[in-house]
Order: C-alpha cells, then sequence, then structure tokens
C-alpha cells in the first residue's frame, strides 16, 4: 500500500508524481494521465486497483478538481442557509418544482373553497356533475330544491376523457374533479362517454332501487332506465387508455369481478338533460347522463331522496 497522504498532496507534488513540470497545462495533464492509466487498465489484482486509484485521486489534483471540489463545499459550509438549504438551492428547487407547487396548491385551494362552502352554508345535500359538458349550477341546483332539501350545493367539473376527439379541456380538471371528490358528495352526474371510466367512485343501487322506482310516476319512469357495469366491463373498456397515459398498473381482466352492479340511472333524452340546466357537448354520441349514487356518500337516504328528485325533475315536459 502507497505511502502518499492524498489529502495533504499539494498540486505541485502531484504534477510531480505524474512526471510533469510545475506550468503543465490541463491538455498536457489529461495526456499523461492517460498514459499513465492505460498501462493499469485491464489487468488484475488488488494492487494494480489500488494503483489506479491513486493515481485517479493524484490526477483531481494535479488538474485542481479536488482543491475547486474543497473550496465549494467550503462555501457551502459558510452559506447561510433556510430550512437546510441555500438561496441557491432554494432557487434551483422553485425552478424545478414549480409546476408541482402549482397544482397542490390549486388542489387545496379548491378542496378548501368546497369544504368551507359546504360547511359555512350547511348545504343539505351536495352534486357533483363531471363530463363534457355545460352546466348552470344555481338552475340545477334550483330544480332539486324541496322542502327537505332547501339548500342543494352543485360543483361541476369539465372532464374530457376520453380525449380520441382532441378536445381542449382546463390543465387542472383532474385536480379539481379530485378535489370535489374529496368532498364526500350525495349524487353523481356525468355523461355517457365519460361514466365507465369511474367504476370506482359508483354506489351499487341494488339495495335502494325499489324505493327510487317505486316513487316515479309513470311518465317519470319513460325517461329513464337502470345502467349496469361491471368491475371486468370498466377495465377491458378503458385498459387502452390508461396504458395510453401510463397508469396502467398490471392488474388483469381476470382479476376484476365479472358481476354487473347496478350504478345509476341513464335520463335518455336531450331534453331532460335541458331540465337540469346541462347542455352536453360530445359530437357524434348517444345522448344521456348518468345518475348515481357517490360510493363515499355519509347520507344513503338523502342520497336516494336526491336522485329520485334529479329523475321527476328531468322528466317534467
Amino acid at each position: 500500500m502507497s505511502s502518499i497522504d492524498l489529502e495533504k498532496m499539494t498540486k505541485e507534488e502531484a504534477l510531480e508524481y505524474m512526471g510533469l513540470p510545475s506550468d503543465a497545462n490541463d491538455f498536457i495533464i489529461d495526456e499523461k494521465f492517460w498514459k499513465m492509466s492505460k498501462n493499469l487498465r485491464g489487468k488484475n489484482g488488488e494492487e494494480n486497483e489500488e494503483a489506479l486509484n491513486e493515481l485517479s485521486a493524484v490526477y483531481n489534483i494535479a488538474c485542481g478538481r479536488r482543491d475547486e471540489a474543497l473550496a465549494k463545499q467550503e462555501a457551502y459550509a459558510k452559506e447561510k442557509k433556510i430550512a437546510g438549504k441555500t438561496k441557491g438551492e432554494w432557487k434551483n428547487f422553485f425552478s424545478y418544482e414549480w409546476f408541482k407547487i402549482l397544482v397542490i396548491a390549486i388542489i387545496a385551494v379548491c378542496f378548501v373553497s368546497i369544504i368551507y362552502s359546504v360547511f359555512t352554508n350547511r348545504y343539505d345535500v351536495s352534486i357533483v356533475v363531471f363530463g363534457h359538458m355545460d352546466v348552470e349550477t344555481e338552475l340545477l341546483g334550483d330544480s332539486v330544491k324541496s322542502d327537505e332539501f332547501k339548500k342543494p350545493y352543485v360543483t361541476y367539473v369539465d372532464l374530457v376523457v376520453p380525449n380520441d376527439q382532441q378536445i381542449t379541456q382546463n390543465i387542472y380538471a383532474d385536480q379539481s374533479f379530485a378535489s370535489a371528490m374529496n368532498s364526500y358528495p350525495n349524487v353523481l352526474i356525468t355523461d355517457t362517454m365519460t361514466y365507465k371510466y369511474y367504476f370506482g367512485y359508483y354506489h351499487d343501487l341494488e339495495g335502494v332501487y325499489d324505493s327510487i322506482w317505486s316513487s316515479l310516476s309513470s311518465q317519470e319512469k319513460s325517461v329513464a332506465e337502470p345502467v349496469y357495469l361491471s368491475e371486468r366491463e370498466a377495465f377491458e373498456f378503458t385498459e387502452a387508455y390508461y396504458k395510453e397515459i401510463g397508469m396502467a398498473d398490471g392488474t388483469k381482466a381476470e382479476e376484476c369481478d365479472p358481476t354487473p352492479i347496478l350504478i345509476g340511472f341513464r335520463l335518455k333524452d336531450k331534453e331532460s338533460a335541458i331540465n337540469l340546466g346541462i347542455e352536453e357537448k360530445w359530437p357524434d354520441t348517444e345522448e344521456g347522463l348518468i345518475v348515481c349514487i357517490n360510493r363515499d356518500t355519509t347520507d344513503i337516504e338523502a342520497s336516494q331522496k336526491m336522485v329520485t328528485s334529479i329523475i321527476q325533475r328531468a322528466a317534467v315536459r
């Protein structure tokens, strides 16, 4: 093992070690290092490896890289830090992370706004409308008011999924939707193009179907029909899309439950949507809104009454 103290070695000593004059430039130092290391590379043995490591360390000293790194470390140690980072590090952090921070801030603002609205205004029930539609939220809210639900809360997200038709949408639509769902709405309204992509949000209505359907008149039943969807069907329908956007998790179709469940009611015609203040915007797509109950609702009874009320309002002619 060499007795050279690499930590204390000066640049002049490093140049002498390499057999170079004290005024050798970087090009000469590089050429010399290449020639010396060439004789050591490719040879086996612990001593040979140690010699190559020593030569590499001497080379870094000779060309000034070691001293430059030490100077940076010393300057960094002396520089004032805020929360463990220097001003330069914070600048780099915000340069690369600003978009993530902005998205998080938008989600937080949306979430706080929704929660604040729900609790400070003491809304009776809440409805989230999502899909590619125009929604008059006040009209929809007014249309489902009743003696029991005097202050329904309605929020809307223009969510374009899938986007095969290259439609422009708000780049923060997904974040807005996530925030809206975090408020635990009672009822969800979406369109026939979108609903299969959000299977995990729907409550199985089998237990409340009879109560809802028996509350409707023949006219009201004529505008609505039950919608069934299985986990497997939803997966097979959306698999290609999630692969395309890099969100596939390796799940296979056979791992999904093939049993269809009742996820909601389809309002079959355009006039029903207009009665609710909703205008669908998908071109060349089957008309119809899907009215569902949120899987995470905290009040299933209020939710089923709201679904009934929405169908009744949609059927007015």
